[in-house]
């Protein structure tokens, strides 16, 4: 549950292609096969790239002062929280998202995590996320409480 809390705070501020695909329905970004769903490949491939986009020295890895540098940039152009980057909670969240402990994030640990929320939202393990199980996984703290946790 921490694990899925702490990294609910980097999803959940890439949740916006992903989720405002489905907001404007079928055929918009993140939705690519314009089903009105998003499925494992779009949602994941939507949320790795928006992750990917706080490697600001394009080496193909994420270090920590990055992924802050990142979430300080996604709440300003989502005009809020500017300048705080979630704390100590961010440092937190890349210690547990760091699978093997070398200081960078690269895109086969963001992979997993976005696989494993996408597994927790996907209440009714369809495959999919509908509009509804998107928006419950926006929900509660950090966007993770509520979220078809199994």
């Amino acid at each position: 549950m921490k694990t899925f809390t702490l990294a609910a705070v980097l999803l959940t501020l890439t949740a916006g292609a992903a989720g405002s695909a489905l907001a404007q329905g079928a055929g918009a970004r993140g939705d690519t096969n314009g089903d009105g769903k998003i499925s494992l490949a779009e949602f994941k491939a939507a949320r790795v790239a928006m992750t990917m986009r706080s490697d600001a020295n394009k080496d193909g890895k994420i270090s920590k002062a990055e992924l802050e540098a990142g979430i300080i940039a996604m709440q300003a152009a989502r005009g809020g929280g500017a300048g705080k980057g979630g704390g100590g909670r961010s440092g937190q969240m890349f210690d547990m998202m760091d699978a093997n402990k070398d200081g960078f994030l690269t895109r086969p640990e963001i992979e997993k995590m976005v696989e494993r929320r996408f597994q927790r939202m996907d209440v009714n393990g369809d495959g999919v996320l509908t509009t509804a199980e998107q928006q419950a996984g926006r929900r509660g703290p950090m966007g993770g409480q509520g979220a078809g946790e199994r």
